[in-house]
């Protein structure tokens, strides 16, 4: 397991990388060639799973419920167990990044505290 700790989740005993997902998600929207940050992946509090994957998007559009199955479907024709597929799509207008351009991890957390 490579990574910064943070970027990872526990779900039902399974550790997650953020980072992998993210990539999957990347490519299943076809965004793998953007320069600019469109989604991050977020953990949280899931009574059932101790955690859930959540999507931070950029191109979220109106009907997030549909948009979050299609994607589900997409991930799983890729090869990505279905543990690790985001289990809520929040549209949000950018995605938290700091100075260095990294992504702002608390940032992230404190709009899906704020959302969820």
């Amino acid at each position: 397991i490579e990574g910064r700790i943070s970027r990872f989740s526990k779900i039902a005993g399974e550790m997650v990388p953020h980072e992998t997902v993210e990539a999957a998600v990347n490519k299943a929207l076809g965004l793998d060639q953007e320069t600019e940050r469109r989604i991050a992946i977020v953990g949280v509090p899931d009574e059932q799973k101790g955690e859930a994957i959540v999507l931070l998007s950029t191109i979220a559009g109106p009907a997030l419920e549909q948009e979050c199955i299609d994607l589900r479907y997409k991930l799983l024709d890729e090869g990505l167990p279905s543990l690790w597929c985001p289990k809520l799509i929040i549209p949000v207008p950018e995605i938290p990044v700091l100075a260095s351009g990294k992504l702002d991890i608390k940032g992230c957390e404190a709009v899906v505290k704020r959302d969820v």
